[in-house]
């Protein structure tokens, strides 16, 4: 085959359920001028080669687009990606590390963005795209293990800066930074300037980064195209291999790779006399070398100022919060006010009188009307409700496109007479959401379905409550025998928190 422009170099060890998550980011890309070497740090060939072909990527191998490197003892992150780019011919190199992804345009974005600036940049030696971070996390059910996307999480402003060319300057002080999913650097330029320091356990990229940068210029595309995934636990990252994650070792003495990747303030080693003069690359380098360190110092003195001030402002919401959950709301609560001879579900009385608590699965009644409805499961669903509180809480990881709180209104009517549902929600911050009643539908196949009817939006404000009443004729009501109140929860939402101080459901009086 044909000798391709882009290679990939995929570092492995015994994670067959991210390798091939990572390798279909790959075979999604929309340019496909590019060769993987998937380097095989020590991990079991055999369990790497039945999970590729389980995968559905045993073609991609046979073409040789894709080429495995098994490796038979761990060499370490550094030297397992130097091998894998020593490998390739290509003219460009990228690291996709196995539990990180791409967006399909990123190999084409990229090589358009280098030949574009290439012309006016002869000394460009990469470029790189934006990214985001999401968080995950690994599920088993019935023994089968599944990666389960719980939303993204904000990054810090050195990620986000969309300088075009990124500054050494600022680089080296944390003030720009990057992950190496991000890059596309020329594999000759990259070889030239060591690779990655094989000493290194961590802090790798940011040590060769430090040198890439002193040498060429990376161009920066103001779109994020790559995906760097974190997990909320990592059962099994601790061996010393590809498989670890910075955020993974607290047992590594960080001050000493942070001060060996960072430029280096001394005469350049091949300044063998004293009285010689300094070239201009050389200069150049102590000038940057220089700046840095004067600006990492002053970075670590306003750090320090930050952290102090952030943490007093932590604290001191905490106080805030602690007298609110002792003095209740700031403003007070209205409770539903249907007379007692007509209530016919109310959630303090399915509740009782003590503190409940429990998880919660998704289309699972609960407190006998109560369930989740949304298209998917997802773990970290729970409940928690205190009747002498008289607050209820759901807690949501992750709402995505949809979910909802729904209340069984089936037999609460059997006179007829329609329904009426109070309830009475809060929020530290504000939102809106919806309410509706949720009805059954068969289409003429008799498949069936649901929609909302009389569908209503409500804003909760921030550190407030508002209480709504919805009223359901008879009428309404008899299109379907299992018609349930729909609570639509805000869509996206990251940690949402339902919190509901009452719910009641009374028939409407008789006129």
């Amino acid at each position: 085959m044909p000798q391709a422009r882009v290679g990939i170099v995929v570092r492995t060890k015994d994670r067959p359920l991210f390798v091939t998550r990572a390798l279909h980011a790959v075979m999604a890309q929309t340019a496909r001028d590019w060769q993987v070497i998937l380097v095989n740090d020590g991990g079991d060939p055999g369990a790497l080669a039945q999970a590729i072909d389980a995968a559905g990527l045993s073609h991609a191998f046979d073409d040789q687009r894709m080429t495995t490197l098994n490796l038979t003892a761990s060499i370490g992150r550094s030297a397992a990606f130097n091998r894998g780019a020593e490998t390739l011919q290509t003219e460009m190199v990228c690291c996709l590390d196995d539990d990180d992804t791409w967006e399909p345009a990123f190999i084409a974005e990229l090589l358009r963005l280098y030949d574009d600036t290439k012309p006016m940049a002869p000394d460009l030696g990469g470029v790189a795209s934006l990214v985001t971070a999401v968080r995950e996390d690994i599920v088993t059910e019935k023994g089968r293990e599944s990666i389960v996307r719980l939303g993204t999480e904000g990054l810090p402003a050195a990620f986000t800066r969309e300088d075009f060319f990124v500054n050494p300057i600022a680089y080296a002080t944390y003030r720009h930074d990057l992950y190496p999913v991000q890059w596309m650097l020329n594999r000759k330029a990259v070889l030239a300037c060591g690779g990655f320091p094989e000493a290194f356990s961590v802090m790798e990229d940011r040590a060769f980064m430090n040198r890439f940068l002193q040498r060429w210029r990376l161009a920066l595309l103001d779109r994020p195209l790559a995906y760097h995934h974190r997990r909320i636990q990592r059962s099994g990252d601790k061996a010393q291999s590809v498989a670890m994650n910075t955020l993974d070792n607290p047992s590594y003495d960080w001050r000493l790779f942070s001060d060996l990747a960072k430029i280096e303030v001394n005469t350049p080693q091949d300044l063998t006399q004293d009285t010689a003069p300094l070239s201009a690359i050389q200069a150049g380098d102590l000038i940057r070398a220089s700046a840095a360190t004067l600006l990492k110092e002053v970075n670590d003195e306003t750090s320090a100022l930050w952290h102090k001030i952030n943490g007093e402002a932590q604290s001191l919401r905490a106080s805030i919060e602690a007298v609110d959950a002792r003095i209740g709301d700031v403003e007070p609560r209205q409770g539903a006010d249907a007379v007692p001879e007509a209530r016919v579900w109310s959630l303090w009385d399915a509740v009782g009188g003590g503190d409940i608590g429990y998880r919660l699965a998704v289309q699972t009644p609960f407190l006998t009307r109560l369930e989740l409805s949304a298209p998917s499961d997802q773990p970290g669903l729970l409940f928690h409700a205190s009747t002498a509180a008289q607050r209820a809480v759901l807690q949501v990881p992750q709402t995505e496109g949809f979910m909802a709180l729904e209340l069984s209104l089936q037999d609460l009517d059997p006179r007829g007479l329609g329904l009426r549902c109070e309830l009475v929600v809060s929020g530290n911050e504000g939102y809106l959401f919806e309410t509706a009643l949720s009805v059954a539908h068969h289409d003429r196949i008799g498949r069936k379905s649901h929609r909302f009817e009389e569908s209503h939006v409500h804003a909760c404000p921030a550190g407030g409550a508002v209480k709504v009443d919805r009223q359901f004729p008879a009428s309404l009501l008899g299109r379907s025998k299992t018609a349930k109140l729909s609570i639509i929860l805000p869509r996206q939402a990251h940690n949402f928190r339902l919190v509901l101080h009452d719910l009641v459901v009374s028939r409407l009086q008789e006129a």
